[in-house]
């Protein structure tokens, strides 16, 4: 079976002693022949566990991607069950634990479906195939005669019917088809259809096990004060007072530790990857080791990094944007054209530091024994968990048995592994399990956080109002230098995307960047760099349309000129899709139909992860005030074939909440070196009271292959709202989050 398999494939088999028919998803050729090279009379046939159809008829398909709340372990399925013909009712999901039969388990960069689609479909085709055949040869009828339906394989002349868990021992001791055939999309009877979630009813009636959740016999609880500044470490602290405390079993010291990098890449000279250092208090309840740690006073040594703030790296980054830096993609000829524009514009914009704040607080219990070590995690990369695990304890890699829980919440947090690598050191140190709780105050004082960054920008018009001069000079702290070390060129260190929109669509364009040195850790927030590009490169957009005295929606649909595909290297560029999502967000709107006085609406788009969005929010704005009310986002998603609508929907409603919380809410402020926000209360995320009431999601039908539905949702919002914001006041807004001297009245 040929497929995608992203960074490994399945090493090898293993057995199953159930009376099943079990197949994997992706096996190499080499490996098929070897495995199914003769015929067996055994009545469980188990290559490798993935798809287990069981003797009562229910069928269990094992999801090796980590739930975070996006809905993989209805989408993955479905596409099995499609293919296979069974009853969706009576699907089991399991979540796959750590282990090489289930390849890249890595659940980020709105890969899951993506790179999973081909692989699920010829699993249950190759499944389909196998029962047919063992119907076909007790029937003694051709395999062209038969089908599979809703757990049957009926013959079609007769209406005969035998019931999978009839065929599971005849089917075994048939060949696993190399290269099953695939339905015709035509004929999908589950793929594409509104379906409910398959977790909804555990975690509503509260059976679903997050990593909160876990126990483990002897488990004892930790709570961990960290240095305030990344990268200190304790000096002093008072051990025996803070052991007298109730129930207290321990106060040990948890030093910092380099951290495996999450996608296996190596991590050079410079990298920055480490968990915080800090003082652990052991209790017998994560209320005892809370209150047990208050009483904690440690003195730090600080870092060179304390002497850090806001203020100082923002000075940094506009120093940085007013002189030439690394170029990173060059077209044409900007200064000439720029030089020759009939009118020229230019604006610095500017997005902070983001925690990622999951609902969830970051938690991971582990059982440390001799050169074993044993996790329950909530992660999104189960691998990096038993890498840095294994690095941290000196152990072997294989020796880390990882299982994996529901999250509540991830947005690339839970790719970092500082959480199970405590765990996993208080646990060695103490002998027994540990379950390591993060307090809000953790969690919003210790992420890893999106990067801060600003933005300076020029474009020029001609005559006749077209776009002929851009440049874009970006400065940021660089999230690939801090996984990866110094050793990296400056394209790889950059935070702007060189086929970023308008990039290939003005004839003279500049785009440079320079990295921003800072000691604050940084990492993966949902949709990365393109949280805050989208948002710049949207509104600026905007800011020309506008300086041209032309509609933004024409305007955008002439710069992109007409339906095409572009070579862009390795990438193609489909306008046409691009085109189609602006078209159908601007009437499903009423683009063109006028508002009254206050209310305006604005567009924002983002192309990639295979997919392509435009949105189109509208306010209401009171100047006077200094007030804003999200009244209506409508989204135009093209995320090719489309598995469940309504995952799709919520994602993106989802998203757009996640990028509104960006663009009203949200901000993380540096004072000595660390994040001075500690809770909701100071780093806000949208309330219910604050959403749209009103989020209109509209699919483009397409046949083109699943794209990512995840992170295209986020980054359009922002744009849209400030975009909304200066067509209801007039005032141009180039910082988030909005605040409400943006909108008074001079």
């Amino acid at each position: 079976m040929s497929a995608i398999i992203p960074r490994r494939v399945f090493l090898k088999s293993s057995a199953v002693a159930s009376t099943a028919l079990v197949l994997p998803f992706y096996l190499p050729p080499r490996l098929l022949a070897r495995t199914f090279g003769g015929t067996s009379n055994s009545e469980s046939f188990s290559p490798n566990a993935w798809l287990e159809i069981l003797s009562t008829g229910d069928v269990k398909i094992w999801c090796g991607k980590s739930e975070i709340g996006q809905g993989v372990r209805t989408s993955l399925p479905m596409i099995v069950a499609e293919e296979l013909g069974c009853d969706w009712q009576r699907i089991q999901v399991v979540q796959a634990d750590l282990d090489p039969k289930y390849g890249d388990q890595l659940t980020g960069g709105s890969l899951s479906v993506r790179t999973s689609y081909n692989n699920l479909r010829k699993a249950g085709a190759a499944a389909r195939g196998m029962l047919i055949s063992a119907a076909a040869a007790q029937w003694k009828v051709p395999l062209a005669e038969c089908r599979a339906e809703s757990g049957y394989i009926i013959h079609v002349k007769t209406k005969r019917k035998l019931a999978f868990e009839q065929l599971v021992a005849g089917a075994s001791v048939f060949r696993l088809p190399v290269d099953p055939p695939l339905k015709n999309p035509k004929e999908f009877t589950l793929i594409g259809k509104p379906t409910r979630r398959s977790d909804s009813f555990v975690k509503v009636t509260g059976a679903a096990k997050f990593g909160l959740d876990s126990r483990v016999p002897g488990m004892l609880f930790a709570s961990v004060e960290r240095c305030p500044a990344y990268g200190g470490k304790p000096r002093h602290f008072n051990a025996d007072q803070v052991k007298s405390a109730p129930n207290v079993r321990a106060v040990l010291e948890v030093k910092a530790t380099h951290l495996t990098h999450q996608f296996g890449e190596t991590s050079g000279p410079g990298s920055r990857n480490f968990s915080c250092a800090g003082v652990a208090v052991v209790a017998d309840s994560t209320w005892d080791a809370i209150q047990a740690r208050k009483r904690l006073k440690v003195e730090w040594d600080d870092p060179p990094s304390a002497s850090e703030s806001t203020a100082s790296l923002r000075n940094k980054m506009l120093q940085l944007v007013s002189q030439q830096e690394a170029l990173i993609r060059s077209d044409g000829d900007f200064e000439k054209a720029h030089a020759a524009a009939e009118r020229k514009i230019e604006a610095i914009y500017e997005v902070p530091f983001l925690a990622h704040a999951t609902m969830e607080p970051v938690n991971c219990t582990a059982h440390a024994r001799d050169d074993t070590c044993e996790l329950w995690a909530p992660t999104q990369i189960p691998g990096a968990a038993a890498d840095s695990v294994a690095s941290a304890l000196g152990i072997p890699r294989d020796h880390v048995k990882v299982h994996v829980t529901f999250i509540g919440g991830g947005f690339g947090r839970r790719l970092i592994q500082d959480y199970a690598v405590e765990a996993a050191l208080i646990s060695r140190d103490l002998g027994e399990p540990v379950q390591v709780v993060w307090s809000r105050e953790d969690d919003i004082r210790h992420d890893f956080y999106r990067p801060a960054a600003c933005h300076a920008l020029q474009a020029g018009l001609d005559a006749q109002g077209r776009l002929i001069s851009w440049r874009h000079r970006g400065s940021s702290p660089s999230i690939d230098m801090f996984y990866s070390g110094t050793g990296l060129s400056p394209q790889e260190a950059a935070q702007v995307d060189s086929l970023d929109f308008p990039a290939l669509f003005v004839p003279n364009f500049r785009l440079e960047f320079a990295v921003a040195e800072s000691g604050m850790p940084i990492g993966y927030w949902r949709s990365v760099s393109a949280s805050g590009n989208q948002f710049v490169l949207s509104s600026f957009f905007d800011e020309a349309a506008h300086a041209a005295g032309r509609d933004p929606v024409e305007f955008l649909l002439a710069a992109l000129g007409p339906a095409r595909k572009i070579s862009a290297g390795s990438e193609t560029v489909d306008v046409g899709r691009r085109r189609a999502v602006i078209e159908l967000a601007a009437e499903k709107s009423s683009w063109h139909k006028p508002l009254t006085a206050g209310r305006g609406r604005g567009l924002g788009v983002s192309f990639g992860w295979g997919s392509f969005v435009a949105q189109v929010a509208e306010v209401t704005c009171d100047v006077e005030k200094g007030t804003l009310q999200v009244d209506r986002v409508v989204c135009a998603v093209d995320c090719g074939t489309v598995i469940n609508p309504l995952g799709v929907k919520a994602q993106m409603e989802g998203g757009i909440n996640f990028g509104l919380a960006q663009a009203l809410k949200s901000e993380i402020t540096v004072s000595g070196g660390h994040a001075e926000q500690s809770n909701f209360h100071d780093y806000e995320v949208l309330r219910m009271n604050e959403a749209a009431p009103v989020i209109d999601v509209h699919i483009v039908p397409s046949a083109e292959p699943p794209g990512g539905c995840g992170e295209p949702g986020v980054p359009a919002a922002a744009p849209a709202m400030a975009n909304a914001v200066f067509a209801a006041t007039g005032k141009r807004v180039r910082r988030l989050p909005i605040r409400a001297a943006d909108l008074r009245s001079a």
